[in-house]
C-alpha cells in the first residue's frame, strides 16, 4: 500500500493517568476502588465489635479497681499514708522473725503462720529439729521437749547471731500459736535505735527472789530484741554467773534474768495511754473480765497494772497468744480484707511516725501492779 497511511486516533486522556508526552506509550487506565464482598463486611463488623467488647471490659475492670482504693472512696490524698507508712517502716525497721516449733506442728501450725502474718516479716525462720520443704527451717540440736525450751532458745538466738544478724535490726521470737501484727510492731520500734540494748514484750513480775525492777517478757506472746541486745545476749551466755548454763527451767523467766544481768533494758511496750500491745492471751480476755477474778494469774503476775475492759487494749496491738490455725485466718480477714460500708472516710486517721528516742531520754516506768 504505497503512499497510503493509516491514522490511529488516540483515546481521550484522563488527568493524572499516563504520560501524554511519551511517544509510543499508551496511557494508563484509571484505578477503580474494589468493593468489599458481603463476607468481608461481616468479618470487619465482627472484628470491630470484639474490639469494643474488650475495651469495655478493660474499662470496667479499671473502674472496679479504682473504686477499691481509698482515693476513689472520697478519702483525701494525704489519707493514703497507711500503705506508704507500712512500706516505709518495712524498709527502715527490719524485723527477723523466728518461730519455735516441732515437726509435729509443721503442717498444722507453722505453714499457716508462713501464709499469714509470717509473710510480713523481713525474714522468717522456723526453729525445729527436722527440715520441711514448705518452711525455711533452721535445725536445732536440742530435743523437742518442753523441759528444754530454754536450751532451744539459747541455741536459736546464738545461731541467728552467728549467721543471720546482718539480715535485720530487730529479732522477734514467737511461738507457733502466736499472731503478730508486723506493721504495729515496727511502728512501736521506730523511735528506738537497734543499737540500744533493749527488748520488748509483755512484762511479768519476776518470780522468786529478784532484784528491784527486775522483770521478764512472756514467751507466749513473743518478745523482740534489738541488734545490740542480741549481741550482748549471744556473747554473754558464756558467763554462767549471769545466764543459766543448764537447758531446763522456764524459758521466758531465764531469758529475763539473763538479759537483766547483762544490762539489757526491759522496755515498756505499752502505748501512750498505757494500754498493752503485747498480750499473752486471746483478745477477749483483755476486753472482758466477767469470767475471771483478781486472782487470775494474768492480773497477779503482770508487771504493769493489767485491766480488762473494752478500752483497755491498745488500738495498735502487736501480738496475741493461744491463736490456733483457724483463728490465724480470721485475724487475717478482719485486719487485712474486712471493710465497713460508709465508715472508711469518717474513720480515717492521719498517721504519723513517732519521734526518735535518744538513749539518755529513755525512761522505763517501775511496776505499778499492786495485786499480790
Amino acid at each position: 500500500m504505497d503512499g497510503e497511511y493509516i491514522t490511529v486516533e488516540q483515546p481521550p486522556s484522563y488527568p493524572g493517568f499516563g504520560c501524554n508526552d511519551a511517544p509510543g506509550i499508551g496511557r494508563s487506565r484509571p484505578v477503580v476502588p474494589r468493593k468489599l464482598t458481603t463476607a468481608q463486611v461481616v468479618l470487619l463488623i465482627l472484628l470491630l465489635g470484639s474490639l469494643l467488647i474488650v475495651l469495655y471490659g478493660y474499662w470496667d475492670v479499671m473502674m472496679l479497681t479504682a473504686a477499691a482504693t481509698p482515693l476513689a472512696r472520697g478519702i483525701p490524698d494525704g489519707a493514703m499514708s497507711n500503705e506508704s507508712l507500712a512500706e516505709k517502716l518495712h524498709r527502715e525497721v527490719r524485723v527477723l522473725c523466728w518461730v519455735l516449733t516441732t515437726p509435729k506442728y509443721h503442717k498444722s501450725r507453722a505453714v499457716h503462720i508462713l501464709r499469714t502474718w509470717g509473710k510480713r516479716c523481713n525474714k522468717i525462720y522456723f526453729m525445729t529439729s527436722e527440715p520441711d520443704d514448705e518452711l525455711p527451717t533452721v535445725l536445732l540440736q536440742k530435743p523437742d521437749r518442753y523441759e528444754v525450751l530454754w536450751g532451744k532458745t539459747k541455741e536459736a538466738f546464738t545461731y541467728i547471731y552467728e549467721h543471720l544478724r546482718h539480715e535485720a535490726d530487730w529479732f522477734m521470737k514467737a511461738d507457733d500459736d502466736t499472731y503478730v501484727f508486723l506493721e504495729n510492731l515496727r511502728y512501736m520500734l521506730y523511735p528506738y535505735s537497734p543499737d540500744t540494748p533493749i527488748y520488748f514484750g509483755y512484762n511479768y513480775k519476776m518470780i522468786g527472789p529478784h532484784q528491784k525492777n527486775e522483770s521478764y517478757m512472756s514467751g507466749g506472746s513473743g518478745y523482740v530484741l534489738s541488734r545490740e541486745a542480741l549481741r550482748i545476749f549471744a556473747e554473754g551466755l558464756k558467763d554462767p554467773t549471769k545466764c543459766r548454763p543448764e537447758d531446763d527451767h522456764a524459758e521466758d523467766v531465764e531469758m529475763g534474768k539473763c538479759l537483766y544481768n547483762l544490762g539489757v533494758k526491759a522496755g515498756d511496750s505499752r502505748d501512750s495511754q498505757l494500754r498493752n500491745r503485747f498480750y499473752p492471751v486471746a483478745p477477749f480476755v483483755a476486753l472482758l473480765s466477767g469470767n475471771v477474778g483478781m486472782d487470775f494469774w494474768l492480773y497477779k503476775y503482770a508487771y504493769y497494772n493489767a485491766r480488762s475492759c473494752m478500752d483497755c487494749l491498745s488500738e495498735y496491738p502487736v501480738a496475741f497468744h493461744y491463736v490456733n490455725n483457724q483463728q490465724l485466718y480470721v485475724y487475717e480477714y478482719f485486719n487485712y480484707q474486712f471493710q465497713l460500708a460508709g465508715r472508711q472516710e469518717q474513720d480515717q486517721v492521719s498517721e504519723r511516725l513517732p519521734g526518735k528516742i535518744r538513749d539518755e531520754d529513755l525512761l522505763i516506768p517501775e511496776s505499778d501492779n499492786s495485786v499480790p
